[in-house]
């Protein structure tokens, strides 16, 4: 699951050095950006790191593995509980790109594997007045390049209200479906993918537990 992540990251080294991957701001980022794998029944892919930056990158802070903002995904999804998944996000803590927008992340999942749904969560704790609404697009953008790489490509981009926030949703050929919100009074960052009739990750959106 991991890959979705890196692509986003990717993205952000690309951002940092002043590029752009394509002209038209709706487009998705990245021709060649890593996606989702590890957790069936995505698969397991290879993954491959982001582009190197031309220029070093500054302005970073050390990211941290941080359990706590798991705090912000529902305790259940569709009956099934969530639970850290620890190696995925350690790996994305290896890319200095992630200090630029964050200070902390972690990832959930909530698998019901007699059904097949499945849901698969980033939660990243933002920087303050860091992260931009350009670049939380180059993000989605980015993400839903890399999720989509192994289920048949982007088919459909839409908006939502859910639980009165703005989520986006990406469709791909394979019925995979991913979901972005960003909390900004709590600078929290919130990617999910999902699979599954259950709409597991309609249900992880409807029920984030956010303070106040």
């Amino acid at each position: 699951m991991r890959r979705a992540c890196l692509a986003a990251l990717g993205c952000l080294v690309l951002l940092a050095a002043g590029c752009s991957t394509s002209p038209n701001p709706t487009a998705p980022a990245g021709s060649a950006a890593p996606g989702l794998d590890g957790t069936p029944p995505f698969g397991a892919p290879e993954t491959i790191g982001p582009p190197p930056s031309p220029t070093p990158l500054d302005e970073t802070t050390p990211v941290e593995l941080d359990p706590s903002v798991l705090a912000f995904l529902p305790a259940t999804v569709g009956g099934v509980p969530v639970t850290e998944s620890a190696d995925e996000a350690t790996e994305a803590l290896s890319d200095p790109s992630l200090g630029k927008i964050g200070t902390a992340i972690d990832a959930g999942v909530a698998v019901d594997t007699g059904s097949g749904n499945l849901v698969h969560a980033w939660v990243v704790r933002l920087r303050a007045d860091r992260f931009t609404d350009a670049i939380y697009q180059q993000w989605r953008d980015s993400y839903d390049e890399g999720a989509c790489a192994d289920a048949g490509g982007v088919v459909g981009r839409a908006e939502a209200t859910i639980d009165e926030r703005t989520v986006y949703i990406t469709s791909c050929t394979a019925s995979v479906r991913t979901y972005h919100v960003w909390l900004e009074q709590a600078d929290i960052l919130i990617s999910a993918s999902a699979i599954g009739d259950g709409r597991f990750g309609e249900l992880l959106m409807d029920n984030l537990q956010v303070p106040g």
